[in-house]
């Protein structure tokens, strides 16, 4: 039986870039922006996670 794990690509960076560029827009739009922010982050996640097998 094959087995696998969950592999995830982000870096530091492009989560620190993009929870900041979030930030602005969460304030400029006066909290407005708070609920497609929780949306698009876990996106982000689910995008860049890739199964490998052991």
């Amino acid at each position: 039986m094959a087995k696998y794990k969950f592999v995830n690509t982000l870096s530091f960076g492009d989560i620190f870039v993009q929870a900041l560029i979030w930030v602005i827009l969460i304030v400029i739009t006066f909290g407005l922006a708070t609920p497609f922010f929780a949306y698009y982050f876990l996106k982000l996640i689910i995008n860049n996670t890739e199964l490998h097998e052991i």
